[in-house]
């Protein structure tokens, strides 16, 4: 018995070995040059997460300082926040300020609840799912950033654009549902700057929604949920 245990030690160690000093390349995503054929393919760790959107991976950076204190001022945390919505700033093209102090104006569940979205960019639309860096749907991507944000928002798109929860365009700031029949978006905080999970088997994006569907479109604040559930 303490052989054949000693042998399977030493065969463990020995695998451990040849994974350990594989060449370079060894390693490989699937389908990238050195990827071997039929068997599973060996990856670095993180090595998909390292492949996700630049902005996305600045946003689960500046999630971590956020959720680690409630202090929306901390220096680490705005430093970090900062780097996102200058990011977004720059791809939408609008005031990298303007989105910098609309984020600072917003309360710490609001914030938390961007930056969750945001985490999800090129995760692509697949209706009825809310799996985190898998799959979303438009609803799903609200309900996934709000429970982040501690909020418990209902799952359907309908429920999220609920009358109680409803506001005013002009009261609308940054995580405020947008909504219209039963595709949402999240509001970004200025002019008409969104997050949505498309249709059409499409990946979450940012996107400026145009001002003629922006006069016709549902505003909800989540933060009301609290009045939505009596």
């Amino acid at each position: 018995m303490f052989r054949a245990a000693t042998a399977r030690r030493a065969l463990a160690a020995l695998a451990i070995v040849a994974v350990v000093t594989q060449p370079a390349g060894a390693f490989a995503v699937d389908g990238a040059p050195g990827a071997s054929k039929g068997a599973d393919r060996l990856q670095m760790p993180g090595e998909k997460m390292r492949m996700r959107n630049p902005i996305s991976m600045q946003a689960v950076s500046a999630l971590h300082f956020i959720q680690r204190t409630e202090n929306i001022s901390d220096p680490q945390y705005l430093a970090a926040r900062k780097e996102v919505s200058d990011a977004v700033a720059a791809k939408l093209r609008i005031d990298a300020v303007a989105l910098d102090k609309a984020w600072s104006r917003a309360p710490r569940a609001h914030q938390i609840a961007v930056l969750a979205a945001i985490t999800q960019l090129d995760v692509p639309y697949l209706e009825g799912k809310e799996y985190p860096y898998v799959f979303m749907d438009c609803s799903g991507l609200m309900w996934y950033a709000w429970r982040t944000a501690g909020v418990d928002l209902p799952r359907q798109s309908v429920s999220q654009m609920d009358h109680h929860m409803r506001v005013d365009r002009k009261d609308a700031i940054v995580g405020n549902i947008v909504g219209e029949g039963t595709h949402i978006h999240m509001y970004l905080g200025v002019g008409n700057a969104m997050i949505h999970a498309p249709f059409n088997r499409k990946t979450v994006r940012l996107k400026m929604m145009s001002e003629e569907q922006a006069k016709r479109v549902i505003w909800t604040n989540p933060s009301l949920i609290a009045t939505y559930r009596l």
